[in-house]
């Protein structure tokens, strides 16, 4: 009986109002704790930004002291890296001065467009090495570098962006990095990366935003935007970056420099952010940007070493092959101004146009071509990089403050799948393009089984889904056997530099680049040519069908005229040295012809 009474007194605790209050004091405290997760985030990205402005401050007070001036500065950053390279080999510049001007330089630089993430406090005391070595120079004796902000460089954060990553210096150099202090170089700053790198815009909540020195109100290009930014505007002679999705090449066309994305693991990668390294369809290479092709040249030389094949035994060792840069048999080259999916806009069909007339007056032979489905390439690359849901981005952004650039994206992902699904229909009705909404639902995890708390592929599924790629790949080699091309020119990417915070609206552009990620073919972006007047009255003739299309053709209207275009060249795999070679070829032909 009592028995009945004891229970009776604990149902009635179960009614209406004390359940209400149990579950708004639950909600109330979820709230708080989500609250203090956010401030704690917020006050940890602040101490760090903090921490690397003064890091900023004090080396610029530093060179202030010893007596660099802007004239000096401007004398030897105007230099060519060939230039540079015979002065510093012959003992006409040290490398102290050298770096210090190039500090000063990128210091005055970053103030204007935010790019370098932090100053590498060691680069003096390096150059200072470098002068009192005896002996064999290295063949990039006392050369500065900036390096891209997800190498790891001993003592330093590798953060992507992510606060997570704040408050843990790695102990070790990335091998690149390694390479280049054997080889003579000088690591001097780090470049700003967006947060995640997997946007091509450059922005996060530690370093904030990085502008494009050709036009302040545009974004450089991602993720290598800091890079891009900082060499273009003269504070960098040569940069190191990665890229997975066109993270070198985009920012070589939106800031009109040059940059090289080699076969995946021609250049060592290790020591680099390990935010992808799980997923292994779609590697992330390791290139380098700099201001001509010469820069380029210059870099693969130098890494191409046995002290990189020992450091990482993962490298082919295939040094730097100077017959083929070298070579002067003509070439069959296929050229393309579309893709067959996002046409790209009449500024990037005349660059084409024009790296094509210059190819031809050098003996080569140009055929027009067209890519493999490129509709067909997106979808594969896009089910690639999402193939776990998303969720190793969610982890690694746990608790984090989602930037402007990628905050649709995450909460995207947060959202349950048939939600997901929804809106990839709707997406793809609205906006007349089946790719815009298989967007959505390749990256939040759409069309996964559910095992624990995610979503995700079976491996039979994620096993088919490689032959799919292998079966993509064997298609393009077929078409390049068939046409007996050698490598193909097309255009750098869909359009120019964009503006700030219009990456969803002009995401569609990236399949002129994730194309050679997913083949993993070298390629190399460099400038040709410039948006004029009429280009932007050609763009009456653009299409105006597709959600794309229409935010392309707003954005080309909207202020573009002078911006960069560049055009890619590519070869088969492990062929960097004939891609070299193509650019140095319309380099050449460009001189004194900047229309």
């Amino acid at each position: 009986m009592n028995r009945f009474k004891e229970l009776e007194i604990d149902l009635y605790w179960f009614n209406g109002r004390n359940v209400s209050v149990a579950f708004l004091c639950l909600v109330t405290l979820k709230t708080s704790h989500a609250v203090y997760k956010y401030y704690r985030a917020k006050s940890k990205v602040k101490v760090k930004r903090e921490e690397c402005l003064a890091a900023c401050r004090k080396m610029a007070e530093h060179l202030t002291q010893k007596g660099i001036t802007k004239e000096k500065a401007e004398r030897i950053t105007r230099l060519s890296i060939t230039e540079l390279e015979q002065k510093l080999q012959s003992g006409e510049l040290s490398a102290v001065e050298v770096c210090e001007c190039y500090q000063a330089v990128a210091l005055e630089v970053d103030r204007k467009l935010n790019c370098v993430v932090e100053p590498i406090w060691e680069a003096e005391e390096m150059a200072l090495e470098r002068d009192q070595k005896t002996g064999k120079k290295g063949p990039l004796h006392g050369m500065p570098v900036s390096i891209k902000e997800n190498y790891y460089i001993k003592g330093y954060d590798c953060t992507a962006g992510m606060q997570r990553c704040i408050g843990d210096p790695v102990s070790e150099d990335a091998v690149v990095v390694k390479v280049l202090k054997r080889q003579g170089a000088v690591p001097f700053v780090r470049t700003n990366v967006p947060q995640t790198m997997m946007t091509f815009e450059c922005s996060n909540p530690i370093y904030g935003r990085t502008l494009n020195p050709q036009d302040t109100n545009r974004g450089p290009g991602g993720s290598s935007g800091g890079e891009g930014a900082l060499i273009a505007a003269g504070g960098s002679i040569l940069g190191i970056g990665t890229d997975i999705g066109g993270s070198i090449r985009i920012p070589a066309n939106m800031c009109g420099i040059c940059g090289l994305k080699p076969t995946a693991g021609r250049i060592s990668g290790a020591g680099t952010h390990k935010l992808t390294k799980g997923q292994t369809l779609v590697k992330s290479a390791s290139g380098m940007l700099s201001r001509d092709v010469d820069g380029v040249t210059m870099a693969m030389r130098a890494l191409l070493c046995q002290y990189m094949f020992d450091l990482d035994p993962t490298v082919p060792p295939i040094p730097f092959r100077e017959e083929i840069y070298q070579d002067k048999k003509p070439l069959r080259i296929g050229y393309y101004l579309d893709d067959g999916y996002i046409p790209s806009v009449p500024s990037m069909h005349r660059a084409v146009e024009k790296a094509k007339s210059i190819l031809e007056s050098q003996g080569h032979k140009l055929i027009p071509m067209q890519p493999v489905d490129a509709r067909r390439m997106f979808r594969l690359f896009l089910d690639t990089v999402g193939a776990d849901g998303t969720k190793t981005y969610l982890t690694c952004m746990k608790d984090d403050i989602y930037d402007s650039t990628v905050r649709q994206f995450f909460y995207t992902s947060h959202l349950p799948g048939v939600l997901k699904k929804m809106i990839g229909w709707i997406m793809s009705a609205i906006s007349r393009d089946e790719i815009a909404g298989y967007m959505v639902k390749a990256l939040s995890g759409f069309n996964r089984i559910f095992i624990g708390d995610s979503f995700c592929r079976t491996v039979y599924e994620y096993w088919n889904h490689a032959l799919d790629i292998e079966d993509y790949k064997d298609d393009t080699l077929a078409l390049w056997r068939s046409l007996g091309i050698d490598a193909v020119i097309c255009p750098g990417f869909a359009f120019p530099a964009i503006p700030h915070n219009t990456f969803g609206d002009l995401v569609g552009g990236c399949v002129y680049s994730t194309m050679y990620n997913l083949l993993n073919y070298p390629a190399g972006v460099l400038p040709v040519t410039k948006v004029t007047e009429q280009d932007i009255k050609d763009m009456a003739n653009y299409p105006n069908k597709t959600k794309f299309e229409k935010n392309i053709k707003k954005m080309m209207l909207g202020g573009t005229v002078g911006l960069p275009c560049g055009v890619q060249c590519v070869a088969l795999p492990y062929q960097e040295e004939l891609v070299i070679r193509l650019m140095k070829e319309v380099e050449q032909g460009l001189n004194g012809d900047n229309s």
